[in-house]
């Protein structure tokens, strides 16, 4: 089960851990993470966002963002991102929007990262991010 944070403070904290970590240590190897934006925020069933929950990984990062989910994946790929969100729109019965965003593909940097975050999730959902 996915490590689940209650405020969105930290994340910019993490996402830059992640990223110190990955250039120190995994320098000649592809090393990726992915952030995706999950628009939940209409469903008010908690059991619905605990199975949300229980589906990621250990070493996952869930993120609560105004009743949103912002979930770091470590160690994924956009096309595995992908194909996580899909199964999530799936489930929820939601069309399928790409809040995606990957190291080092979108950005080098945690700002740069964090900026084309922000930019994709106004675009597809309306939602201006305080990151």
């Amino acid at each position: 089960m996915a490590v689940y944070i209650d405020t969105v403070e930290l994340l910019k904290s993490i996402v830059e851990h992640h990223i110190a970590m990955i250039n120190r240590f995994e320098q000649n190897s592809i090393e990726e993470l992915s952030l995706l934006f999950l628009k939940i925020d209409h469903i008010d069933d908690i059991e619905i966002k605990k199975m949300i929950q229980i589906l990621f990984r250990d070493s996952d990062l869930i993120f609560e963002y105004e009743k949103n989910y912002i979930i770091l994946l470590p160690k994924t790929n956009w096309s595995s991102a992908v194909k996580i969100l899909r199964g999530l729109h799936e489930f929820l019965s939601q069309n399928h929007k790409d809040t995606i965003i990957t190291f080092p593909d979108d950005g080098k940097t945690t700002n740069q990262l964090l900026n084309k975050f922000k930019k994709l999730v106004k675009k597809n959902y309306n939602i201006e991010l305080n990151l």
